[in-house]
């Protein structure tokens, strides 16, 4: 089936939009400037929803650095983890931790950060910490712990009395953990 346009329907047509371009014209533009405004409002509301996120975070970020410095002097191991896509990423350690456990082992404060158990323990104490650390985030109350973890320098297992407790600050789970001495059992 062959389409057949006579010349005369293409002069009407060549006519009907001759006559009518202004208003076909115009109605795009109208069109776009519309759609252009709605487009301009969303982008609006994001700029102000990203702000408040980006001051909430400023303000999020400066309630840990002075609740963390609190702790900076402290004696016993103290350390924070704050769980981001089913994991428990190490945030924070104090002095005493970091001379204790991270120096023996060759690490580096800030190496350790950002890390999970996973990355530093070998597998069987890393399970452990972690289902510790899940079931804290679940039930919330502060729990004691007997938990080992292998000396680097005698590649023993030395047996720990650990407190842990939960903090949900804005949404974000943190897990705090301290190494209490043997004195106090």
């Amino acid at each position: 089936m062959r389409l057949y346009i006579s010349r005369r329907k293409i002069v009407a047509i060549k006519r009907f939009f001759n006559r009518y371009k202004t208003v076909l014209t115009y109605f795009g533009l109208i069109t776009l400037t519309i759609s252009n405004i709605f487009l301009r409002r969303d982008v609006i509301e994001l700029e102000l929803e990203l702000q408040n996120i980006k001051n909430e975070n400023q303000s999020l970020i400066a309630d840990m650095v002075y609740f963390n410095r609190s702790f900076e002097d402290f004696p016993l191991p103290v350390w924070q983890k704050v769980k981001r896509d089913g994991k428990f990423v190490m945030q924070y350690v104090n002095k005493a931790y970091y001379e204790r456990y991270l120096i023996p082992r060759g690490l580096d404060r800030y190496d350790y950060m950002g890390s999970t158990d996973f990355d530093i323990y070998d597998y069987k104490t890393a399970t452990i910490f972690y289902a510790r650390d899940l079931s804290l985030a679940i039930d919330g109350d502060w729990k004691r712990f007997d938990e080992s973890i292998l000396d680097a320098e005698t590649s023993e297992r030395i047996k720990l009395d650990v407190f842990k407790w939960r903090i949900i600050e804005r949404k974000d789970t943190l897990i705090y953990g301290m190494v209490v001495p043997e004195k106090m059992k």
